[in-house]
């Protein structure tokens, strides 16, 4: 059974109409509509505080508002472009990012007729890990090749605003392999290797291939703390992105009293970046502060003008864009089944899009093989940040359902119904579900009619005439020696029972399509499908392979959920404490089988939040914190993060072994596609056999 909790379902009353206003008055302040224009009027009052956050993503910047209770009242969203001159090379302009920003912070003010730029008492930016480039004007200096190419006394009008390397720029290939070569101590607080995503990579193939760029910069940037230097003219770097991008480490800083000892001078002159020490890192940060801490005196005269907003309006350090949805999730009211409330420890975000990023806090650094981190004071002060995470999920989905022959008979009937393709999947899955139920009990009931073998009476077992014409479609198959995948008589009614779960039975998925982050931190890594079969690729047949394609795309879902799991035992296993919520977020929280099928595979609680955009949310709560709010970033997030549902799945003992089941072959595909890779080099293949759980999982009987 599933336990499914709507956290912001107001209780009934049963008291007295005077009473029962009270309480709606009270309800109505701490767990107001999201949206509608009862919560705008009742947020309207001048106790009210209001903050806005800015997300600056992959596509597009976002601007959001929101109030202290953490509703958000309005957003505006704007695109942004990128550049890809070639395969791997990613660039975007700041100046763009700049102007799209202030037209949507403009946007969403124009929304609210009730908020003013007055009532704005905070400001909070997140944005993606990428590289920004500034001269020593801190105008931008181009990126590109072409400009390099000219000359540096050359005019490159086109390309010249290109000033950004973005995260998923691959071009630092090589420098990467050489980082990780060295096997600096540095290193074990970022996983042990260095992600080609990460910054300094870039800097060391700025330096080889734009020697002119590298020289004449007079600052390289993370583009959240470039955001915020751009409000507020003053350089101040975050924790966040310096210790989970740049190999800064804020724990020596703390101790040695001084910001710029979180740098390892050894480590730069190791890997030829002997300049960055030499001038005091004075273009890679010199102040680094914790997210949320006031910068400066607030916004600039010039940025409060460009934004429409107040000059002086508090500004907070930002963070990355993903750190932003843990921020806005993991300080919602959340407690066990004895009712005491999950420490922050235990409880992990998953901030699921594109790819997936997990994010645990601890009170102790622990070092996890595989695992980025352990993050000094990265996103809450006092707490050591882990990132596991995936390298593809809703990318991941996406692709496997487009690459299917079925995706356009899907896609129309999607339109048709004016639903998403996701949600059509979802509930053919569950129709899936209920006629392989159905005919359980009906090949049950052939098997007990007389004459079975010659099917003299077919209808004596009929009770409906619905039960009638499926036993004749039975019967059918059976005389025509095909009788329905997966269907026999004995045992299927008790299995498919209230379960999409057993639909996968012979189907398994490795999701490594897109390389593997946690655990094995192998980006060659490369995804595996098992239990193809062949269907007659035309329009009469079109049933068999939306039911082939359903069964496939709930198979990566719960690879997805096996990975998870996998991480949460190599985390255990490390000595973290057990993990006993996740906290989703991110455009695939909103997929109800993805949700219930983590809950189902993990074992634990997993909770959505009450507003989806988490990531808004986040930020703003680093605005609150600057704005003085709260006393803290902690008691902030206790303050606007709240849970709109809880999913909880107590499995009979035949889906939990059905899972035990799976993940071990889960396990297996990754051990025998490594031992293919063996081979394929003439090398002796690795160890394949079986584990005890495995062995000990096929031996018993799911019935």
């Amino acid at each position: 059974p599933i336990l499914l909790v709507n956290r912001t379902a107001a209780p009934r009353a049963t008291c007295s109409l005077p009473l029962r206003r009270i309480l709606a008055t009270h309800l109505a302040r701490i767990m107001p509509e999201q949206n509608g224009e009862e919560s705008k009027q009742h947020n309207s009052g001048k106790d009210v505080h209001y903050f806005m956050g800015v997300d600056c993503g992959s596509g597009s910047v976002r601007v959001g508002i929101c109030d202290q209770f953490g509703n958000l009242q309005a957003s505006s969203v704007e695109p942004i472009k990128t550049n890809n001159p070639r395969v791997d090379f990613y660039e975007q302009s700041s100046d763009e990012i700049w102007s799209k920003l202030c037209l949507a912070s403009k946007a969403t003010l124009a929304k609210l007729k009730h908020v003013s730029p007055s009532s704005i008492k905070g400001v909070g930016f997140d944005a993606t890990c990428s590289l920004v480039v500034l001269d020593k004007d801190n105008e931008p200096l181009s990126v590109s090749e072409s400009i390099e190419a000219m000359g540096p006394d050359k005019e490159d009008t086109e390309n010249k605003h290109w000033n950004i390397i973005m995260w998923r720029d691959h071009r630092a290939s090589k420098e990467t392999e050489i980082i990780n070569s060295t096997r600096h101590e540095v290193l074990k607080y970022i996983g042990g290797r260095v992600s080609i995503e990460m910054e300094t990579p870039k800097l060391m193939w700025l330096k080889k291939h734009k020697p002119h760029t590298f020289k004449n910069a007079g600052k390289f940037m993370d583009l959240t703390d470039f955001l915020a230097f751009k409000a507020t003219g003053v350089d101040v770097r975050s924790k966040c992105t310096l210790a989970c991008k740049w190999t800064y480490l804020p724990h020596k800083a703390e101790a040695a009293g001084d910001d710029k000892k979180g740098w390892c001078p050894d480590f730069f002159e190791q890997i030829g970046l002997r300049e960055l020490v030499q001038e005091d890192y004075k273009r890679i940060g010199q102040t680094v502060k914790d997210i949320g801490d006031r910068i400066g005196q607030g916004l600039s005269a010039q940025a409060a003008k460009e934004l429409g907003l107040l000059p002086n309006t508090p500004v907070g350090v930002g963070l990355i864009d993903a750190h932003a949805g843990a921020l806005g999730t993991l300080g919602a009211k959340m407690e066990d089944k004895e009712g005491r409330s999950i420490p922050l420890q235990r409880r992990l975000a998953m901030i699921c899009g594109t790819s997936t990023c997990h994010l645990l806090l601890s009170k102790q650094p622990h070092f996890v093989p595989g695992v980025w981190g352990p993050f000094c004071d990265a996103v809450v002060g006092g707490y050591w940040v882990l990132e596991p995470g995936q390298s593809a999920t809703g990318a991941l989905m996406e692709f496997v359902i487009k690459s299917h022959w079925a995706y356009p008979f899907v896609k129309t009937e999607a339109e048709v119904r004016n639903m998403s393709i996701f949600d059509l999947l979802n509930q053919h899955l569950h129709t899936m579900r209920d006629y392989r139920e159905s005919m359980g009990k009906v090949y049950s009931k052939i098997a007990s009619a007389p004459s079975v073998s010659g099917f003299e009476q077919p209808l004596a077992c009929a009770s409906s005439y619905q039960d009638a014409k499926r036993i004749n479609q039975a019967i059918k198959e059976a005389k025509q020696g095909r009788p329905s995948p997966g269907l026999k008589p004995t045992s299927l009614n008790k299995m498919w029972k209230g379960h999409i779960s057993f639909l996968t039975k012979d189907f398994h998925c490795l999701p490594d399509y897109y390389g593997n982050r946690c655990p094995y931190a192998d980006p060659s890594m490369r995804g595996v499908l098992t239990g193809l079969s062949v269907f007659n690729t035309n329009a009469k047949t079109k049933s068999s392979g939306i039911d082939e394609l359903a069964i496939r795309y709930l198979s990566v879902i719960q690879a997805l959920a096996y990975s998870t799991r996998q991480i949460l035992e190599s985390l255990e296993a490390a000595g973290v404490p057990p993990v006993e919520v996740l906290f989703m977020c991110g455009g695939v929280s909103k997929n109800h089988v993805f949700v219930s099928q983590h809950a189902e595979i993990t074992g634990r609680m997993v909770a959505t939040p009450r507003d989806n955009e988490t990531v808004l949310i986040g930020a703003a709560t680093a605005g609150a914190c600057a704005g003085g709010t709260f006393k803290n970033l902690e008691s902030a997030m206790k303050g606007m993060n709240h849970v709109g549902k809880v999913v909880q799945v107590n499995p009979s003992p035949a889906l939990a072994l059905y899972h035990e089941r799976k993940y071990q072959v889960f396990l297996r595909l990754y051990r025998d596609h490594m031992a293919y890779r063996d081979v394929m080099k003439g090398e002796p293949p690795q160890d394949t056999t079986q584990t005890d759980t495995c062995r000990q999982a096929a031996n018993c009987s799911v019935m």
